[in-house]
């Protein structure tokens, strides 16, 4: 079969920097089976939907696949139209996190889909593949589709890859690995900065720390219960093993792919994109002593993410020893409060402060990103942010909490978020139940949800928010205060918006000090000029 792939823009507001990881590894399953196929990657080039348009009808398809985030979706649904009316007979699968965790919704706003696959995508391609001569997709675990009558039918749900080893690397040969790899910002060490040539590979699926605001894409036990249910998760615990919240390649396949980038590609720095390499402290140590025993470090250089509470000085100087020159940590919010009852990471506000002494420590700048606008943040929690940034010299422009699709924050705050986009969700709510017919409410609701979806980026771009406190204005106002490490502003701010502050922060408040100096004052004027009771008249001291 004939079989096209196409890699939608993503990040636009920046040159394209990460290559496409899932689609390249789709991509590679696709050869496996000897298809015919083509690759089309909007993002390197970001033509116009006409020049795309052209690139699409060069050849007559059987197959055509596209996959991308949720922030990715404001192109996606340009380019699906397109796909249909010009391949009317080809079946178009749709998969990764922005169909992942709503695909009966995804097939109402985007009927030119005919099947969604649900969460890992690898195996499930595969057997897609097989079974698109026939048309018959029942027996294919993992994925969504319409049946001849219209109605969505879930198949079987797929267990997770229990070895990520089985995997092949990315089609990097159809790739245009020069223009990413020359692109690549990642500034974070010198090494970093200078390399000629950078790209990143993914060695872990799902994260042990289970965030409000994360997902996973539908590779990890909590992305699993959101998207075939408990009774599902359970019922595959018992037929294939226990659903791991996280999985690794080993150190042996991790080290072997980054050596290939190097020897084929002439790559000497290496980002592993992972969502937290250092949580699994046994694994990256089993890791790094094997490049330290390769002699890795004398020919690439590596990057990471890991998170506060994970590490500690001896894995550090470990890492360090074998070539990793900067990790990336989350550390969210300088509130406990917020990061126990908001974001739920299990990590605090000394988890952080730690990890900035271990990495100054141990000769590595720290980097680390935070954001504002959790549910029920306050003006408090804020200075305890900015706080931090300062008590540390911390140059950070916080992330805007956003309710991503299948995210818990989405989950809870659903109809808070479709409501920002549509009025009349907010004042039907008011009226008796019934009043408005349901099918008319529901062609709101997804309306309302191709907005918002429709509006999603990087978290740095303000969306839809789920605070219970801060209204959009307030969190861009804050946003740039944070950054700026203005304390006495954010003050200031709270008193003209009626946000109660501790009093911790009286010292620092301008309308506090004030008030304090006048009344102040005023004291000390009226013992000077106290009135006595036999004239009437002040009685100078």
């Amino acid at each position: 079969m004939k079989v096209l792939l196409v890699n939608p823009p993503v990040r636009k507001k920046m040159q394209p920097q990460e290559i496409p990881i899932g689609l390249g590894l789709i991509a590679a399953v696709a050869k496996q089976e000897g298809q015919q196929l083509s690759f089309l990657d909007l993002n390197v080039h970001r033509p116009s939907l006409q020049i795309a348009a052209q690139e699409i009808a060069i050849d007559d398809y059987d197959v055509i696949g596209i996959g991308g985030l949720s922030s990715q979706y404001q192109d996606i649904r340009n380019i699906l139209p397109v796909c249909r009316q010009i391949h009317p007979d080809a079946l178009i699968v749709a998969g990764g996190g922005f169909v992942t965790y709503m695909p009966d919704k995804m097939l109402r706003l985007r009927p030119e889909i005919d099947i969604i696959v649900i969460g890992e995508g690898e195996e499930t391609w595969r057997d897609l593949l097989k079974a698109a001569p026939k048309k018959d997709f029942s027996g294919v675990k993992g994925i969504a589709y319409r049946n001849e009558e219209g109605k969505v039918i879930y198949t079987e749900p797929r267990p997770l890859i229990p070895d990520l080893d089985t995997l092949p690397y990315p089609a990097y040969d159809l790739m245009e690995i020069d223009t990413y790899a020359e692109n690549y910002d990642l500034c974070y060490s010198e090494e970093s900065l200078h390399s000629k040539r950078k790209l990143c590979i993914i060695s872990e699926r799902g994260c042990p720390r289970q965030c409000t605001f994360c997902t996973h894409n539908g590779a990890s036990r909590w992305d699993m219960l959101v998207s075939v249910g408990k009774e599902k998760v359970l019922k595959l615990d018992e037929e294939y093993g226990f659903q791991q919240i996280a999985r690794f390649t080993s150190a042996e396949y991790t080290l072997k792919h980054m050596q290939y980038l190097y020897e084929k590609y002439d790559c000497g720095y290496i980002y592993l994109t992972d969502e937290n390499l250092t949580s699994n402290r046994k694994r990256t140590t089993e890791l790094c002593n094997l490049m330290i025993e390769n002699d890795t470090p004398s020919k690439i250089h590596w990057g990471t993410a890991g998170d506060t509470a994970s590490v500690n000085d001896e894995l550090i100087s470990l890492m360090k020893k074998a070539g990793c020159t900067f990790i990336s940590f989350g550390g969210e919010s300088g509130s406990d409060k917020v990061l126990k009852y908001d974001i739920q990471k299990g990590t605090t506000r000394k988890n952080n402060q730690d990890c900035v002494d271990i990495m100054k420590r141990q000769g590595m700048e720290p980097v680390m990103t935070f954001m504002l606008g959790n549910p029920h943040e306050d003006v408090n929690d804020i200075l305890e942010t900015t706080d931090f940034f300062v008590k540390n010299n911390i140059a950070c422009d916080p992330f805007i909490c956003t309710p991503y699709p299948g995210t818990k924050l989405y989950l809870d705050y659903e109809q808070q978020i479709l409501e920002q986009f549509d009025q009349r969700l907010a004042e039907v709510k008011k009226l008796p139940k019934g009043s408005i017919d349901n099918e008319l409410i529901q062609q709101w609701k997804d309306n309302a949800l191709d907005k918002f979806l429709g509006s999603l980026d990087d978290a740095d771009v303000l969306s839809a928010h789920v605070s219970q406190v801060f209204n959009h204005h307030d969190l861009l106002g804050l946003k740039a205060l944070m950054f700026a490490h203005d304390i006495p502003r954010i003050l200031k701010v709270a008193h003209m918006r009626n946000w109660p502050h501790d009093k911790k922060w009286n010292e620092h408040c301008p309308d506090c000090s004030a008030k304090n100096e006048i009344n102040e004052l005023r004291k000390v004027n009226e013992a000077l000029f106290t009135p006595t009771a036999a004239t009437g008249e002040s009685d100078q001291i």
